[in-house]
């Protein structure tokens, strides 16, 4: 066989690559690549909140710690006649029959499925879809506070609950928590409905104090124990601190990272719809890498 000349194969070889530099050339090039933003997280905004009440054992943690220190305070309350958990309860109070006043959604009973229908359907708090699920009287029990209300019986202490469920819900309220067994009156005297445009429950909390001895107060909310609370979340510092001695002592409050007073204090009543608001608490929002 002929060997070949090592010139031929080396002209080769650069007749090859000046060829694939043309076709190269010619041929058109593909735009970069758009730059890609990372994966935003589509999600309601309630969705752990509602999670963390429903599956959380530390919620269930909380609420049996609060009512175990409520049962605590109780046998001090009822051996001091000059106890009362009421700032402004003046007069000869000590003979009124004792009372424990409790919240009802988030304190005695749980609203977590219907807030959970909120985020299956998408929307945010819906008047017609609340009164749907409250006729419905399926509102489970608040862990611990069954038995916290039958120690209240035993001891010969009033239950009384003071609900913001305007009157049109009394019936089934009062059906949903006799059917847990909270020992209120069947007639419902101790579950008070919110009256028409009376916000707080500062008039009902006052109409309780004329007939009986308020050992203790319980809530979720800032507005289950004093007024005004729809303020800046500031002013709510300043109106929780002016009562420094009674949380933890005479008042007793129970978790609820749901919804709340708290949550309008974020956005003012101006916001015009659900995106302004979703904005303004972002903007409330403290990052470490965000200088305020």
């Amino acid at each position: 066989m002929k060997k070949r000349d090592p010139w031929s194969r080396r002209l080769a070889c650069v007749a090859a690559a000046f060829l694939l530099a043309a076709c190269a050339s010619s041929t058109p090039q593909a735009p970069p690549p758009a730059a890609v933003e990372p994966p935003r997280h589509e999600t309601h905004e309630l969705l752990e909140a509602v999670l963390w009440t429903q599956t959380a054992v530390e919620h269930d943690l909380l609420c049996r710690q609060a009512f175990a220190l409520a049962a605590e305070r109780l046998e001090r309350a009822l051996k001091d006649p000059k106890w009362t958990a009421l700032p402004d309860q003046t007069g000869d109070y000590g003979k009124l029959p004792p009372a424990v006043v409790f919240d009802a959604d988030e304190t005695i009973i749980d609203n977590s499925e219907y807030e959970a229908e909120l985020i299956a359907e998408d929307k945010t708090h819906d008047s017609a879809l609340f009164e749907e699920w409250a006729r419905k009287a399926r509102a489970k029990a608040i862990p611990g506070a069954l038995e916290f209300t039958r120690l209240l019986k035993e001891k010969g202490v009033e239950t009384i609950v003071l609900t913001n469920r305007g009157e049109v819900l009394h019936a089934a309220t009062l059906r949903n928590l006799l059917e847990l067994g909270f020992p209120l009156r069947a007639d419902g005297s101790t579950l008070l409905a919110r009256p028409k445009d009376v916000p707080d429950k500062v008039s009902r909390r006052a109409l309780v104090a004329k007939s009986y001895r308020v050992l203790l107060l319980l809530g979720d909310d800032l507005g289950d124990f004093t007024a005004p609370v729809d303020a800046s979340v500031e002013e709510r510092r300043k109106l929780a601190a002016t009562h420094h001695d009674y949380w933890g002592w005479k008042w007793i409050v129970l978790p609820n990272p749901m919804y709340g007073s708290w949550e309008r204090a974020l956005t003012p009543s101006s916001a015009k719809d659900e995106g302004e608001r979703l904005r303004l608490k972002y903007e409330k929002l403290k990052s470490f890498r965000k200088e305020r």
